[in-house]
């Protein structure tokens, strides 16, 4: 008998003595019968009889015995549903289980997949970028995305790295403006250089013209000087 028939078992333990038979003897062929029970109920009939046969109080008595088995198979029968039910549950909860777990599997699958999407635009972004700003947004963690407005107009998102706090991010784009200030001013600086260098070289050139136009004119001067 399956652990799960304990009921019947107990039953059993409870009214065989009632009929003056001892359970230790007579269980095992009940439930040996029961085992194998296909709804052929002559096995079970023929232990009834053996069982009626063996009381020493109750063997004359013809109502006991017919109850006696129909308890029994009432018993079997509601383990047997009992057992049936608790496998329905059971396989219901396995199902649910897989279902579940084929869900995490998919939505873990597809965050894989927009994981891998995003670094690959990242990635493509990135080698696309003009080389001093790919060198800013490497080494201050900062990014400056351009972006087009409602009306078409470009404007400037910033954005910085995971991770960083807000304090880092305002240091990491003070940083970025320093530096942009600083290569601008540096543009201008040499652009003012230039200018002036050109003014140092045109002035000198106009001393040199002055100095050969004083020398022409003394030249001629002399020469009038010897005609005479």
């Amino acid at each position: 008998m399956t652990e799960e028939n304990h009921q019947l078992r107990d039953y059993l333990i409870e009214i065989l003595p009632t009929l003056s038979l001892d359970p230790e003897t007579y269980l095992p062929y009940i439930t040996g019968c029961l085992d194998t029970f296909q709804d052929d109920e002559e096995e079970l009939d023929e232990i009834i009889g053996l069982l009626q046969a063996s009381s020493e109080s109750h063997s004359d008595d013809e109502e006991v015995w017919p109850k006696l088995k129909e308890d029994i198979l009432k018993r079997h029968q509601e383990c047997k549903d009992a057992l049936k039910q608790l496998k329905k549950e059971k396989d219901e909860e396995r199902r649910e289980i897989e279902a579940m777990k084929k869900k995490e599997d998919m939505e873990e699958a597809h965050k894989e997949k927009e994981r891998k999407r995003i670094a690959e635009l990242e990635k493509a972004k990135k080698n696309e970028m003009d080389p001093s700003k790919k060198a800013l947004i490497e080494q201050y963690a900062y990014d400056m995305s351009e972006v087009y407005d409602n009306d078409g107009k470009l404007k400037v998102v910033e954005q910085n790295n995971a991770g960083k706090g807000e304090g880092e991010a305002t240091t990491n784009k003070a940083i970025a403006e320093k530096v942009n200030k600083e290569r601008t001013e540096q543009m201008r600086g040499g652009q003012n250089t230039s200018s002036k260098k050109d003014e140092r070289a045109k002035t000198k050139q106009a001393k040199l013209d002055k100095v050969q136009q004083k020398e022409d004119r003394r030249k001629k001067s002399v020469k009038g000087e010897r005609k005479r």
